[in-house]
């Protein structure tokens, strides 16, 4: 039986693909950090989402976040199955029946019954000339009908690792057809609130980032915008009057800073993005109000919890 390209995960994949299967390492470079990517298809959509090192504080933890990540996806969206395949209608289809079409041939004009399965393409036609045009395509209807019955009906995942999370999951989808419509047909509303809720979960796990941006945008006035960059994010925006300060309002400025992280977080993150992040971009001596700073960092979980 022919794949289609919708849900095509691999072709022959090894039985212990479960360590690789829709993984793939992104190496570090000059213009981006290291970290895990997840890639696959699920009901029409692709779904991609990248674990960085930097976030979760090694390899090792970005790749057990990503294949957690898979897991979660592919256990919320079980393929389709070949019934389902078998039964959607094409946006070429004129008939209203997939699998059913009017065709000429040689012999003349006939309604067409077509399916393809693992033996191949099962055709068989109709002639409108002998039987009429309501009575060829109602045989070619049913026809197609019994084979679609007699299908063995099995779920669209071609790698193994998936093969393995669908058949624990979703088997009990297989059960006995009472009639050739989808069986387990998933909207794509659903679809986009199932992979909704997975990213939801996942971003909630994240380490909780720190966003920080100082500069001047004007002469004796400093800009000070702190940002959790949560979901929906905190964010505070202080103004600090340089005028009479020297140098520059560096010192008001980590001030506010801390204030700000110790109400957003603790007194703790605050300490540590002072130690870590703040007192070298804000040195007195170094730090240039009209350049400024704009920074991202990921607080450590210890500090948080």
């Amino acid at each position: 039986m022919a794949r289609k390209k919708e849900d095509r995960e691999a072709s022959a994949p090894p039985a212990d693909d479960a360590g690789t299967y829709a993984l793939t390492r992104e190496e570090p470079n000059e213009r981006r950090g290291g970290g895990w990517s997840v890639a696959l298809r699920r009901r029409g959509r692709k779904i991609v989402r990248l674990f960085k090192d930097s976030i979760y504080g090694s390899s090792d933890a970005a790749y057990a976040q990503a294949r957690a990540y898979r897991d979660a996806i592919i256990t919320a969206l079980p393929p389709p199955t070949n019934l389902e395949q078998a039964v959607k209608i094409r946006k070429n289809n004129k008939s209203g029946i997939s699998g059913v079409r009017r065709v000429e041939t040689e012999e003349g004009d006939v309604w067409q019954a077509t399916l393809m399965t693992n033996e191949g393409q099962k055709r068989e036609n109709f002639h409108i000339g002998r039987l009429g045009e309501e009575a060829a395509k109602s045989m070619a209807i049913a026809q197609r009908t019994r084979w679609l019955k007699a299908l063995p009906v099995k779920h669209l995942a071609y790698a193994h690792h998936a093969e393995e999370v669908t058949r624990q999951n979703f088997d009990h989808q297989l059960d006995v057809v009472a009639d050739v419509a989808p069986q387990v047909q998933i909207s794509r509303e659903e679809v986009a609130a199932r992979i909704a809720e997975v990213n939801a979960h996942f971003d909630a796990y994240r380490p909780p980032r720190l966003k920080v941006r100082v500069k001047s945008y004007g002469p004796g006035r400093l800009a000070v915008a702190v940002s959790d960059g949560g979901s929906p994010a905190k964010r505070r925006l202080a103004h600090v009057n340089t005028a009479k300060m020297m140098p520059s309002g560096a010192l008001a400025a980590a001030g506010t800073i801390r204030d700000v992280v110790e109400e957003f977080y603790n007194a703790d993150v605050a300490h540590w993005f002072a130690r870590e992040h703040g007192n070298s971009l804000l040195a007195p001596e170094s730090f240039d109000p009209a350049i400024g700073f704009n920074v991202t960092v990921w607080v450590p979980v210890e500090l948080v919890s």
